[in-house]
């Protein structure tokens, strides 16, 4: 073949390549290179993004209005087809005033002020940011406030023309395509288009590659590596916004106990004149004084009404130290911190008090500092999480000296930002170079309130604070005439719901906690979080969120001390409301399984989204079932003869418990004297034996005593040397 010949083959290559696969790859424009910009519009240059930001405050709800709020791109599409509209876009921090704005409704330069030629693009509240995330639509994508994300503008359009796909004809390849601005505080970094008959993922839009003709099935599967130890057990997102009273749940032991919690928000002062009606911070410290919680005192709530009524410094301050006086007048240590305010964007009014940080947060900073200095201080407290709001908040601190040693938020709109949001804070940090601090998420639920503690919500939340290192977390209160319900862990009826038993299995956590890797780690999909305790020979991987269907569970770097073989029970804890009691985990079996090569694959059929989930793993013979379990537990409080009685000098003392209990259990010789505590704390439900030997006591008569808060009883024992 002769060069000519060559080069007509490479053309006609070319021709293919343009005309049947270009129209596959994504075109990318940055925002900023319009070749018209309105004077409404500014660019902005923000890190490593430059965007365009306009000026406009909802002046029109139907069109831009005028030429000044239009941006203009010329745009050279690659082959003729029907594209759809894609934009990155950034809602501001007022969300619902901030989350729109409006695109010509076809190719070429439309009069600005005809509601029949724009699109307007609302509610923006959802978007894609992972590379390999699908653009897809707000079902999918769950990006949601005060971060760059890609929407596909095409589908999200409203009105009469909404969903509109652009047509490019052969011999028209270069168009002109508008977009229009209708609120401040919205951000556009890029636009794109993409062939309608394909999917794109966020790298594709970015980097100009093809989009696929259908999105490739996610894997529905957990992976659990448990030789990847995150960090020991701290049962971090175990606690509750108001979610102990003084007097409820009214059994401290049994409700509260074997959750293993880490920490309980409550109000400072708590009836009448405060915003909480119940739950003093005080009070409730004393009722935990012998659990794993500690309680961080918000001390907004000693004002009254919502949004709290400020009472102005001097008497703010009067109520302030009367809180600190109380708290280190109590002697006791299970305090988390001093939370000095509470979504201060919603709840302090700066046209009346002033400005806040110099008005009331460096005060009351400097007045904690100076009457409990090693008290941990505790903000912003903010509605949700705000890069722009916590870097004001963070540069005023170093400014003033007056940085909180623990930052926190509420994640009140689902799971699928949480580990973004705090990767982005971390990267906030290292910018303006704060040392490293504790993040608590003071306040998390669902975005549907009636799901609040449903445990597949719940399990979506945990995995996510334990892959990011989340200090401490508090299910929030959406119930205020319910307090003391644990975060709806209960029910109105100070039963144990679903939720509870969620719970108490991350309670039954132990030793270190391991990498779970889920199908899509930034969704409220499927998700898990497990442990592995090494001493106990023990390992167990809790999962849920919004999926129904088969999945496998599977579980590597199962440890060789386990054994050839290993027991694996599943179960699950079923979940229809709030106020409905759940009795316990139902078992869906119990096998033994190869431990081959230390890994298990278990197939789960997850039949509801609100269910939770658990698969237990241990050497063969160490785990029982529901069943067995049952038939376990004592029907009686008991307090067994010793054995062998008389003695020497070594005995023997079984007592039974039908339900958790604080115990004691005291030996004392015959004029009423205490000689030996033999046995004193929190034991679950079940039989259990102590061993005593006398050692130097002197041959003679004594007694027993066990006291639980049910029961009571007193046995004799001789000693014969």
């Amino acid at each position: 073949m002769d060069l000519k010949n060559i080069a007509t083959v490479c053309v006609f290559i070319s021709a293919l390549a343009t005309g049947i696969y270009a129209q596959d790859t994504a075109i990318p424009i940055e925002a900023e290179d319009a070749d018209s910009l309105g004077d409404d519009y500014t660019i902005v240059s923000e890190g490593e993004n430059t965007y365009i930001t306009p000026a406009t405050d909802f002046a029109s709800t139907t069109n831009p209005g005028m030429s000044d709020k239009v941006a203009t791109f010329d745009i050279t599409f690659p082959a003729s087809g029907t594209y759809d509209f894609y934009a990155r876009v950034r809602v501001g921090p007022d969300t619902y005033d901030d989350d729109s704005f409006y695109f010509a409704s076809d190719l070429g330069t439309r009069p600005p002020d005809v509601d029949s030629l724009w699109i307007r693009v609302n509610s923006i509240d959802y978007g894609a940011t992972g590379p390999n995330e699908y653009v897809t639509g707000p079902e999918d994508n769950t990006a949601g406030f005060e971060i760059f994300k890609w929407i596909n503008a095409s589908e999200q359009g409203e009105g009469p023309a909404g969903g509109t796909v652009f047509e490019v004809e052969e011999d028209n390849l270069t168009r002109t395509f508008q977009i229009g601005s209708r609120e401040d505080g919205f951000d556009i970094d890029m636009i794109a288009f993409g062939n309608a008959d394909l999917f794109y993922t966020v790298s594709n839009l970015e980097n100009a590659e093809a989009g696929v003709p259908e999105i490739p099935k996610t894997e529905d599967r957990l992976v659990v590596d448990l030789s990847d130890s995150l960090r020991p057990v701290t049962h971090a997102a175990s606690g509750a916004l108001y979610g102990v009273t003084e007097n409820i749940p009214g059994d401290i032991e049994s409700s509260v106990v074997p959750l293993q919690p880490r920490m309980y928000v409550q109000p400072a002062r708590s009836g009448t004149g405060h915003q909480q009606p119940a739950g003093a911070a005080l009070a409730v410290s004393e009722r935990l004084a012998f659990t794993t919680a500690e309680v961080a005192i918000r001390l907004p709530d000693i004002n009254p009404g919502w949004p709290y009524q400020y009472p102005g410094w001097e008497n703010w301050a009067d109520e302030v130290r009367s809180v600190i006086s109380d708290k280190l007048e109590s002697g006791r240590s299970n305090y988390y911190g001093y939370e000095i305010w509470n979504e201060q964007h919603g709840t302090w009014d700066a046209d009346t008090n002033g400005d806040f940080f110099s008005e009331l947060w460096e005060p009351t900073y400097d007045l904690i500092r100076s009457m409990d200095p090693e008290a941990k201080i505790i903000g912003p407290s903010d509605s949700y999480y705000s890069r722009s709001r916590i870097e004001e908040f963070l540069t005023y601190g170093i400014e003033n000296d007056c940085l909180p040693d623990i930052i926190s938020w509420h994640e009140l709109g689902g799971s699928a930002n949480v580990s973004r949001n705090v990767e982005n804070y971390r990267s906030l940090e290292s910018e303006l170079g704060i040392e490293p601090r504790p993040i608590s998420i003071n306040e998390y639920s669902h975005s549907t309130r009636a799901y609040e503690g449903a445990p597949g919500p719940s399990a979506s939340f945990v995995a996510k604070f334990e892959r990011s290192g989340v200090h401490s977390a508090a299910i929030s209160f959406w119930f205020p005439n319910l307090p003391g319900r644990l975060g709806s862990l209960m029910t109105a009826g100070n039963e144990k719901g679903g939720g509870w038993w969620f719970y108490k299995w991350y309670g039954d956590m132990s030793g270190h906690m391991v990498t779970v890797t889920p199908p899509d780690p930034n969704s409220d999909g499927l998700d898990g979080f497990a442990n592995l305790d090494t001493e106990e020979e023990y390992a167990s991987v809790c999962f849920g969120g919004d999926y129904i269907g088969t999945m496998d569970v599977e579980i590597n770097g199962i440890p060789t001390a386990f054994g050839d073989s290993v027991d694996v029970k599943m179960e699950y804890v079923p979940w229809s409301d709030k106020d409905t009691p759940v009795s316990g985990p139902e078992t869906v079996s119990l096998a033994t399984h190869s431990n081959a090569g230390g890994s298990v694959t278990i197939p789960v059929e997850v039949t509801d989204p609100l269910y939770g989930y658990r698969v237990s793993i241990a050497p063969v013979g160490q785990i029982v079932s529901t069943e067995q379990l049952a038939e376990a537990v004592p029907a009686e409080f008991g307090l067994s003869q010793n054995f062998p009685n008389p003695f020497n000098p070594t005995t023997r003392i079984e007592y039974t418990l039908p339900e958790a209990s604080k115990i004691l259990l005291t030996m004392y010789n015959v004029n009423g004297q205490k000689v030996k505590v033999l046995e004193e704390g929190f034991r679950p439900a079940g039989t259990y034996q102590v061993e005593f030997e006398a050692g130097d006591l002197a041959s003679g008569i004594y007694l027993y005593r066990i006291v639980t808060d049910k029961f009571t009883q007193v046995k004799r024992m001789v000693l014969l040397k």
